[in-house]
């Protein structure tokens, strides 16, 4: 007979640890609970800016790069920062991260251990961030993005220029959009924006 655990479940039945971050000289290191710690090189004058962790998922900030930590994968990987991009903010949950810049989003999925990338327009400011479970969303003047834990990618719906957000909901796998023209629904596992009628 062979038992299979889902990660969410593992989670939480609290087989799956929680993982630390900290910075140790040229290093940043996630100490998981239990194993030994997983340590990435600092570049030459690369400055850590800030750190992040919550549940098996780690976070660092640095003057050149984005690093995100998977537990499950016990490994660290990058995203580079382009010139002249920089951090305004960062949602950290257990499944995923979002980072926001003043030119691209960057979503991180835990289990993946995988960073993905959205470029913002010019002029496309990313006026508010929900985050909640298993669904981190962005909402600017153009658009309403979804970044899910379980399938890669940011997806996007269109708001129309008279459209203006009323309110963000969120469970742990669906976010509810109320516009001043309808709502707007997106599910975790599907991937998909749904106007409800």
């Amino acid at each position: 007979m062979v038992v299979v655990l889902s990660a969410d479940r593992m989670f939480a039945e609290g087989l799956y640890t929680d993982v630390m971050v900290t910075v140790f000289k040229d290093k940043v290191v996630a100490l998981p609970a239990s194993g030994s710690p997983v340590e990435e090189r600092l570049g030459v004058n690369e400055q850590v800016i800030t750190t992040a962790a919550r549940g098996p998922a780690g976070f660092v900030q640095t003057s050149s790069r984005l690093l995100g930590f998977s537990l499950g994968l016990r490994r660290w990987t990058e995203v580079s920062l382009g010139i002249e991009e920089h951090v305004e903010r960062h949602h950290v949950l257990p499944r995923l991260l979002v980072v926001q810049t003043n030119r691209r989003l960057h979503g991180f999925q835990e289990s993946r251990g995988h960073w993905f990338s959205e470029a913002l327009g010019p002029n496309e400011p990313v006026k508010q961030l929900h985050g909640r479970g298993h669904v981190v969303v962005a909402i600017t003047p153009e658009r309403a993005l979804a970044f899910s834990a379980f399938i890669g990618g940011f997806f996007s719906i269109r708001l129309s220029p008279y459209e203006h957000i009323q309110s963000v909901d969120q469970s742990h796998d669906v976010t509810l959009v109320r516009t001043t023209a309808r709502q707007l629904a997106f599910r975790s596992q599907t991937g998909l924006w749904a106007e409800m009628r």
